[in-house]
């Protein structure tokens, strides 16, 4: 099994794997999986990491936090021995692990019978852990609570050690000209002071050492004797007290310690299993299928996990009937070896219980994999290249059954090709008549003519890029390839001549049924070209009609987008223009008699000039602008030119001041004609040439004040004493403005918000003060 591990590269894929476990035993229950052909074994290693692929996919990986490998910790409490803090604190968080696992489970939402047994399987020692963190915290440090004789021995040791110090200041206080320092130092588990070398005879009390530098004397005072002596005996029964508690937890675990070795294999399994689920989500894999129904070997997308993700390769593999060998042809180092390697790889996973990196997957049962792949010279035991092939297909060709799954890579190579190719026909015939499923690479042309006799053989080919030379590693089913020997050897450089006459020995040596045979590769090699080349012209026209459609909805939506725009300014528009048709009307009613016939006729041409402004909307187009266009200010009925202009924006110079529109809002005019001033409120004197309001909505307010400034002057010049500011609600902050200026202006009567038909709270109507 070791020689296949190799072969087919399962031992570093297992690495990759176990890279995601978070435990050491996860790690090994990886590293220690091998293919087995117990189909029950298989099934169930296969639905649990299915199960656990789905979970990882959708809530992220089981949580492991606290799990370590605490054997043989839990196998010395079995035995009586005492545990140490570290250990019991570590025994504990391993069974909080279960609570977690627990609530994992319980959040998912997807049927999996598999984990869930295991996970369910586990014991429940929460009561274990809580006494453990009852007496030991994170720090592995004893509480003080984990007995009342313990914390009343620490009590007792902290007032000692009050005492101590006390004793010690009055101590120094009294002989300070005999210390080299005031401090104090431990020493043999006892206070001492720091005598000057010259005095240690003169201080009473117990010598405990001298300093490296002979200049101090570390003494224990005979005032410390006494409760340096105390302290010790409370440390000591500290350390019984707390031998004692680490005693009573160890038994506890000592109680449920065939459990918790359950628990611990329980975690590993789970562990390893959710590392398959991990690294199949790292490399967008599946869990493949075992089934025997039709004897079906199926790999979708399917790309070597050892190769640079960037510039892997995926192909789809299949052998089903009646084809139940697979012959793959081409180039040196085209590929072959790689295709041959992958198939009998992912064959190799499945059958451990592992996912496969490829979109899908379907297998038969083996009941065995044969693999003879590479170089295996053996020094040792004096063998040949060919010998090592040789033994090992004595081996295969004597153990190869209906279940078995043969890999041979160059079968026959190492040899006379004369007794090479016959030799290879021969073993291969063997297999097939073993009904053995073979997956082959050859150069023989003697073993491509075989499988092209046998319907149960089929041929493939790996592609070559002659221009670039190197392979492609697409996998091409059905057609044979060529070693293209020569083409390779011309672009190395090989002379011209040489190449001639090795054709001229390979024409020579062709059998009739050879010549066939390449001239219907080439065939069907072009026509696998033309294929290819159809299949991407047809993928382009796709995306180009894909791009077409999307172009198509999107120029729709801005259509509609457009029209609705158009649609709510004529309605807005529409709004304003029956607003001044019924000014007008009003006026024309308080007029009645007391109007002159041409004002009256004045007013009936302005309503007409309305109804016309109204019909043309639908039909005015898009006007373009340009610097130093005279044009109108619609909404304001002012005339000026553009002295600046950016896209949509522009600035019109008007009555000695700068206004910043948009193209939408304005319109050319003619400076020779005097347009009229069609105005939403009319006094009898002046019909035609003053506005009864002023609309700055939309404005700043520094843009606003300019203009009801001149609106007033001219309402004043035009007699008119009433009028209306319209500014729109908005914000506020325009309506302030106004209301700021209006209050400081001496030609304001007063001012108030506009009633119902006025404009609300978005106008505001002003009274000036009228000359006497």
């Amino acid at each position: 099994m070791k020689d296949k591990q190799i072969a087919l590269e399962l031992d570093v894929v297992k690495e990759q794997i176990a890279h995601h476990c978070a435990f050491t035993l996860g790690k090994k229950k990886i590293r220690e999986t091998y293919p087995t052909f117990d189909k029950l074994w298989v099934d169930r290693e296969l639905k649990r990491s299915k199960e656990a692929f789905d979970l990882v996919v959708r809530y992220g990986t089981m949580p492991f936090g606290g799990v370590r490998d605490i054997a043989q910790s839990v196998e010395d409490a079995m035995k009586g021995i005492t545990l140490r803090p570290q250990e019991l604190r570590q025994i504990a968080e391993s069974i909080r692990a279960s609570e977690a696992m627990r609530r994992y489970m319980k959040n998912s939402e997807i049927e999996t019978p598999y984990v869930k047994e295991l996970v369910d399987s586990l014991s429940d020692h929460q009561s274990c852990a809580t006494e453990i963190e009852r007496c030991i915290n994170v720090n592995y440090e004893i509480f003080d609570q984990a007995s009342a004789t313990l914390k009343q021995l620490r009590k007792s040791m902290q007032a000692c050690l009050q005492e101590i110090t006390s004793e010690v200041q009055r101590f120094i206080a009294k002989n300070n000209a005999k210390l080299m320092d005031t401090i104090t130092t431990i020493r043999n588990d006892r206070t001492c002071v720091l005598v000057k070398i010259s005095e240690k005879n003169s201080v009473d009390g117990m010598l405990h050492g001298e300093s490296a530098s002979g200049q101090t004397a570390y003494i224990e005072p005979r005032s410390l004797v006494n409760l340096n002596n105390r302290l010790q005996s409370l440390k000591s029964r500290e350390k019984e007290e707390i031998e004692r508690i680490l005693a009573l937890l160890s038994n506890q675990v000592a109680a449920i310690g065939y459990e918790q070795l359950g628990n611990l294999d329980t975690y590993a399994l789970l562990d390893s299993i959710f590392a398959k689920g991990s690294w199949a989500k790292q490399v967008d894999g599946c869990i493949a299928v075992v089934d025997d129904s039709d004897q079906r070997l199926y790999f979708h997308q399917a790309r070597h996990p050892l190769i640079d993700a960037d510039k892997v390769v995926s192909n789809t593999y299949e052998i089903k009937p009646p084809y139940h060998s697979l012959l793959i042809t081409g180039s040196n180092t085209g590929g072959k070896t790689v295709t041959l390697k992958t198939i009998g790889l992912f064959a190799a996973m499945t059958m451990c219980g592992f996912p496969i990196a490829a979109q899908a997957g379907v297998i038969p049962f083996f009941d065995g994999i044969y693999v003879d792949i590479g170089d295996d010279q053996s020094i040792r035991e004096s063998l040949s290249t060919f010998s090592s092939h040789i033994s090992k297909m004595a081996y295969i060709t004597a153990h190869a059954g209906p279940r078995s799954l043969v890999l041979l890579d160059e079968l026959g190579s190492g040899t006379d090709p004369k007794e090479g190719e016959p030799l290879a026909v021969a073993i291969l015939d063997a297999l097939r008549n073993a009904h053995a499923m073979v997956i082959a690479t050859t150069h023989y042309s003697a073993l491509k003519s075989y499988g092209a006799d046998h319907e149960d053989v089929l041929l493939s080919s790996v592609e070559f890029d002659m221009e670039q030379l190197r392979p492609t590693y697409h996998y091409i089913e059905g057609i044979s390839g060529q070693s293209n020997a020569f083409e390779i050897a011309r672009r190395y450089g090989l002379s011209e001549k040489i190449l001639e006459k090795a054709k001229e020995r390979k024409e020579a040596a062709k059998s009739k049924r050879e010549e066939t045979m390449e001239k219907l590769e080439a065939s069907l090699m072009e026509q696998h070209e033309m294929k290819k080349q159809l299949t991407e012209k047809l993928e382009d026209v796709r995306k180009l009609q894909k791009q077409l459609y999307e172009e198509k909805a999107k120029l729709a939506q801005e259509k509609e987008a457009i029209l609705s725009s158009i649609k709510e300014k004529a309605e807005a528009s529409m709004e304003e223009k029956l607003e001044e048709a019924d000014d007008i009307i009003a006026l024309l009613k308080e007029m009645k008699a007391e109007a002159k016939p041409h004002e009256i006729t004045e007013l009936k041409h302005d309503l007409h000039a309305l109804h016309e402004e109204e019909e043309e909307v639908e039909e005015k187009k898009e006007e373009t602008f340009a610097l130093g266009d005279y044009v109108k200010l619609d909404k304001l009925n002012y005339y000026g030119d553009i002295v600046s202009i950016n896209k949509e924006k522009v600035c019109v110079l008007t009555n000695g001041m700068k206004m910043n529109t948009t193209i939408h809002d304005i319109s050319h005019a003619q400076k020779q004609v005097e347009k009229k001033k069609k105005g939403k409120g009319y006094t009898k004197s002046q019909l035609k040439s003053f506005s009864m309001e002023v609309n700055v909505i939309g404005m700043r307010v520094a843009e606003a004040l300019p203009i009801i400034d001149k609106y007033l002057d001219n309402a004043l010049l035009a007699k008119v004493y009433r009028v209306r500011i319209i500014h729109g609600m908005g914000t506020g902050a325009l309506r302030k403005g106004v209301h700021d200026y209006l209050k400081h202006q001496p030609r304001v009567e007063s001012f108030v918000m506009g009633g119902q038909g006025e404009g609300g709270l978005g106008a505001t109507v002003v009274t000036l003060k009228q000359k006497k």
